[in-house]
């Protein structure tokens, strides 16, 4: 039974040991750099996490060392001392370029978030702080505070790139169980240890039951690191920091000793921390430790051949704080060769990973459901951003196809074809193989095309398809139409064939490779690429038609523009408006065989739209000659079982031409042929025919028939209104006669009584005897 003050006693020499461990490690965490350029989710990514062990304290130069003070104050990754040369930075995985370090690598493959004096608690919970004094002349100085973020929000940024880490690497855990510049003390103050009982200490050490808060800090630090991604979690552990014999007037022997001793129990905590952390899940492997001791073993501090800086009295140029009476955070930390030391025993940790994930992603697996092999071109000509951009989007048309119930496999091709990799449903394994794709040499398509075809042969797939990628003609094996030829053998054994073709580095004389990837391919399965940028497109097009997205597929051999407009979007061919990528489809070009008079653009122009709207596709000429429009329709199985065909429309500069895409019965082309506004031919085809004129005039006879019929039914209705209207209108009587105006006006004559005399009766004298009548 151990008493309290015993384990008190323990967990002072615990502390004391990572003390020695993380001496002087004061220096706090960086923030992320966003990379450059967004890296699709494909890529395999490192993230350094930790202390001053991980950060590469006392290694110079640390990141931003060659800018201004006053703006190397304000660097995050130089306050957090992370060194160009720490071990994460040389760490290789199999599908990345050099060294994590390299250029072009960090911020994109490596993910440097580990600092000086780092604990557990600055994970997620408290940013850590940073105070720095620099002397910026012998009158002036510069000082202030800075707080890092916190280590683990760099797999939230990542998460919001659509990233997740494969590795993460770390070294925790001294600060956070009292750290205090114990081993300079102990070189400063003979004895502060009093070492004197210094058996009686290590007995307690190795007591198992002491300390136990210390195993569990490391595993809920570990759980909080896998919480936030799926990645495998590599916990380094610390060397021995003295020659077992001390240095003299520095630190004598029994001290060495103690420490040393003291550093291998510490290593043992942190060795059954992870091991706690596995047995939560016992299958999924997520916790690995890697010791360091053995590989530091007589090169620790004051050894003849040191890995370890020793004690430095006085700060260094690139030390946070100019202080010349204190030691340098360099002291007690590996040196150059001590981090080359860390990076052999964790690469070897990382190469047995590596290795037992690629045997576990190498067993065939086949699909029931589909079949595919990815079929690529690493010529050469493919070196440089093309190859680059396969990468990417080979990646994420795996990413895509395993969203359905798929098995894909791997061929690449340029003298010869090599399979890269079996069918296989482990998505992570074929992503990290596709990293691999690397250009050089010449163009076998025949022989890419044979392997596939080897390993569909075995296949009990429903559906079995080739991908094939190129970008440019053979100029090994087969060519032209004997290649043509043995791709149908291969179609006629039910294999469905897509083809993508990236012919941006043949100018003008690509024409003929289209034409041979376009009669390779199945019907209506051939896709046109016009830079390297837009590869993951297309292989997305691709596996999204795979998947069994419909489209329909309009094919239009010139000499005409495009436009098809839905939804507020609008793909066109033509002018400043131009666009061939859209929500509901795209629109790519293929070089035509025929040049047409005149023609501003007599490209083949190829529509893909996804099925269930009814588009209206308006074609205008500008050239002369003429036009073949072919458009297609998918049946259940995802392929174009019905193709329409309308050939020779004659085209001139003012035709126009309407037509609807739908998988109706019958599809339906009204040509305007002059431009005035009226339809002067009409063609229709139905599933699998060709086109026919449709004649006109009988149509019109039967609208003038029918606009005649309406008029005298209209003029029917209208008489027969106007009779039911005067047969039912009211009858009266008779007026009485009106009395002649003559007669009226005898009545109102009046008489003379003198004289007898009439007159008019509006008189009032008489106009014969002048008296008043």
């Amino acid at each position: 039974m151990i008493s309290l003050s015993t384990k008190n006693k323990v967990s002072k020499v615990i502390g004391v040991a990572a003390c020695a461990i993380m001496l002087l490690d004061f220096l706090p965490t960086a923030t992320l750099k966003v990379a450059a350029e967004k890296q699709p989710k494909s890529d395999r990514i490192i993230v350094s996490l930790g202390d001053s062990y991980s950060s590469g304290e006392g290694i110079d130069n640390f990141y931003d060392y060659d800018k201004p003070i006053k703006e190397r104050v304000n660097s995050e990754d130089w306050l957090a001392h992370r060194s160009m040369n720490s071990w994460g930075g040389q760490l290789r995985l199999h599908d990345v370029d050099g060294k994590m370090a390299d250029s072009g690598n960090k911020d994109v493959h490596w993910f440097f978030v580990a600092a000086s004096g780092a604990e557990t608690k600055h994970f997620n919970k408290e940013k850590q702080k940073k105070e720095y004094y620099k002397k910026t002349s012998l009158f002036s100085s510069i000082s202030g505070t800075r707080y890092l973020p916190l280590q683990l929000s760099v797999f939230d940024k990542l998460k919001k790139e659509g990233k997740d880490a494969d590795y993460v690497t770390l070294t925790i855990g001294g600060n956070d169980v009292g750290f205090v510049p114990i081993v300079t003390k102990a070189a400063l103050e003979s004895n502060y240890l009093n070492f004197g009982a210094y058996n009686e200490l290590l007995d307690m050490l190795f007591d198992p039951l002491a300390d136990d808060h210390i195993e569990i800090m490391l595993e809920n630090a570990y759980r909080e690191i896998h919480s936030k991604t799926d990645a495998k979690i590599i916990v380094a552990g610390y060397p021995k920091l003295f020659n077992k014999d001390g240095e003299g007037m520095v630190i004598n022997k029994y001290e060495a000793s103690a420490i040393n001793k003291a550093v291998h129990i510490f290593n043992l905590k942190i060795h059954n921390a992870v091991m706690h952390c596995n047995m939560d899940d016992p299958d999924s492997d997520i916790y690995h430790f890697v010791t360091v001791e053995e590989e530091f073993g007589g090169h620790e501090a004051y050894s003849k051949d040191s890995w370890m800086n020793g004690i430095d009295i006085g700060s260094k140029d690139q030390d946070l704080q100019d202080n010349l009476f204190s030691a340098s955070a360099y002291s007690m930390h590996p040196n150059f060769k001590g981090a080359q030391a860390y990076a052999r025993c964790v690469q070897r940790e990382l190469e047995e990973l590596e290795d037992e994930w690629e045997k576990a992603g190498a067993v065939r697996t086949t699909s029931d459901e589909r079949d595919i092999v990815l079929v690529l071109d690493v010529s050469g000509s493919m070196d440089g951003q093309p190859i680059s951009e396969t990468r990417n989007a080979t990646a994420e048309f795996i990413e895509t196809a395993m969203h359905e119930d798929a098995s894909v496999g791997i061929v690449t091709y340029n003298y010869t074809a090599n399979m890269l990799a079996d069918f296989s449903m482990n998505e992570d394994y074929l992503k990290e193989i596709a990293g691999r794709l690397r250009a050089g040499g010449g163009t076998n398509i025949e022989d890419g095309l044979l392997k596939a075809r080897e390993m569909l042969d075995s296949s009990n797939a429903k559906k079995k398809i080739i991908v094939l990628m190129s970008d440019g003609e053979p100029n090994n094996g087969k060519v032209g139409e004997d290649l043509i030829s043995y791709a149908n053998e291969i179609k006629q054994d039910g294999t469905y064939i897509y083809t993508l073709g990236f012919f941006g580095n043949l100018g003008m004389n690509k024409s003929s490779a289209q034409y041979l990837m376009e009669n390779i391919a199945s019907d209506g399965c051939h896709y046109e690429v016009a830079s390297a940028d837009d590869l993951r497109f297309f292989f997305g097009d691709i596996a999204d038609q795979i998947n069994g997205t419909k489209y329909i597929y309009v094919r239009i051999a010139c000499p005409v523009d495009v436009s098809v407009s839905y939804g507020g979007e609008k793909l066109s061919s033509s002018g400043e408006g131009a666009n061939t990528r859209t929500s509901f489809g795209t629109l790519t070009f293929e070089e035509s065989e025929e040049q047409s008079e005149n023609s501003t653009d007599d490209r083949v122009k190829i529509l893909r739209l996804k099925e269930g709207v009814d588009y209206d596709i308006k074609i205008r000429g500008n050239g002369t000659g003429s036009m073949d429009y072919t458009i297609g329709f998918m049946d259940e199985n995802g392929e174009y079982s019905d193709l329409r065909k309308f050939k020779n429309v004659k085209i001139k500069k003012r035709t126009k031409i309407d037509t609807v895409a739908n998988n109706a019965d019958k599809t339906v082309m009204n040509v305007d042929t002059d431009g005035d506004g009226k339809y002067d031919i009409t063609y229709e085809a139905t599933a699998n025919s060709n086109g026919k004129k449709v004649d006109n005039s009988y149509i019109y006879r039967i609208i003038y028939i029918s606009i005649c019929s309406v008029a005298g039914i209209i003029l029917l209705i209208v008489i027969l209104i106007f009779i039911k209207k005067y047969k039912n209108r009211p009858k009266t009587k008779p007026e009485a006669k009106p009395v002649k105006a003559e007669k009226k006006k005898d009545l109102k004559k009046k008489y003379c009584l003198h004289c007898g005399s009439s007159m008019p009766g509006d008189k009032k004298f008489c106009t014969n005897c002048g008296k008043p009548l």
